[in-house]
């Protein structure tokens, strides 16, 4: 213990020096907006490239688990496939004037937390792949969150399970809006907020995307487990299970709205009339 002692008494400048050194570099990422994104683009490229190796390691342990996802998910894009073969008629008429709204492009978690209050994701794709900031992220079974930092080769996503998340969803059964929200407890649990009591919410109802986020329409979310409103609130407190399970998500999707900027565009011209 006494040469632990000595050991911080010699190198104590050093300490202190490092210390003003670190609040010195905290202060000028906090004060100037310029810095503050460049720290945060040269730590999303450091820490995927650290994530990706880890990762490659994880993965080498785990391919028999991801050749069973990929399998699963195989069969059923399989089905899907028949079913629209089966469904398609002769005389369908193509409309040549639908421009498509949204780009798919796979990618998988290199790094992922479910146990803070905030947690993000980082993914192995970037700008060089087509990610796109506030781009939203799926994968077939649920949604995961949005992209918030774009660097070359990799992207960091904010996950659903943030504090800060917030996404526009619906009651498949009647179409009620609300918005999905994490209280920080359980993972596999979220809250949907702002659907009034004549909503009509039922237990066992399914919740998907409501299309007025960057998620696509119609997106299975989760399945209803509580809805109750309390005597004198005008609301549902509303629990939902989702569907996927986020501490094993792998694979997925982000989404490009390929009208984003044109809605965003409208959007702030009707705010400034």
């Amino acid at each position: 213990m006494q040469n632990l002692f000595a050991f911080f008494y010699r190198y104590a400048f050093v300490f202190l020096f490092l210390m003003f050194e670190f609040i010195s570099i905290r202060l000028i990422i906090n004060r100037n907006e310029n810095q503050r994104e460049i720290f945060l683009n040269s730590s999303t490229i450091i820490s995927g490239q650290v994530y990706s190796r880890i990762d490659r390691i994880k993965k080498y342990f785990g391919l028999q688990k991801v050749n069973q996802q990929l399998s699963a998910e195989n069969a059923a894009l399989r089905t899907l496939l028949a079913q629209s073969q089966r469904t398609f008629k002769p005389d369908t008429i193509l409309d040549t004037l639908h421009h498509q709204r949204y780009q798919l492009l796979p990618a998988e978690i290199i790094n992922n937390s479910i146990e803070f209050r905030n947690n993000m994701i980082t993914i192995d794709k970037g700008s060089n792949d087509g990610v796109r900031q506030y781009s939203s992220v799926i994968e077939r079974s649920g949604i995961v969150g949005f992209v918030t930092h774009v660097g070359r080769q990799y992207s960091t996503v904010m996950s659903v399970l943030n504090s800060k998340s917030r996404v526009s969803v619906k009651v498949q059964r009647n179409n009620s809006i609300g918005n999905l929200v994490w209280n920080g407890n359980s993972p596999i649990l979220m809250q949907v907020e702002a659907i009034p009591k004549h909503g009509d919410v039922r237990l066992g109802d399914t919740i998907v995307s409501s299309g007025y986020s960057n998620f696509p329409a119609g997106h299975p979310i989760g399945i209803v487990v509580k809805a109750q409103v309390e005597p004198g609130e005008n609301f549902y407190f509303i629990e939902t299970k989702l569907f996927n399970d986020l501490s094993r998500t792998g694979q997925v999707y982000v989404v490009n709205d390929m009208h984003r900027n044109e809605i965003d565009s409208l959007t702030l011209k009707s705010v400034q009339k």
